[in-house]
């Protein structure tokens, strides 16, 4: 398997080419769903931790709604 950083870079360039910031606030299942078509990767726990990271690093904003969590991706950090 790829670094796991060359992974989060690839995918923030698809999602900016894609223009997911576009989307508005949608369920991790989106996103989730997105990175598995990707990168191939089906194991839950990495998909996890790879969008937890990208969390992290500032590419989401997180809106928590009673029990439902949506994100919405930020097309640039700067």
């Amino acid at each position: 398997m790829e670094n796991s950083k060359d992974i989060i870079e690839f995918l923030i360039l698809y999602f900016q080419m894609r223009n997911c910031h576009l989307w508005g606030f949608v369920g991790y299942k989106q996103f989730k769903c997105l990175i598995t078509y990707i990168t191939g990767i089906k194991s839950v726990d990495i998909l996890r931790s790879i969008f937890e990271n990208m969390v992290k690093e500032g590419w989401f904003i997180k809106r928590k709604i009673s029990s439902k969590t949506d994100y919405k991706f930020v097309f640039s950090l700067t």
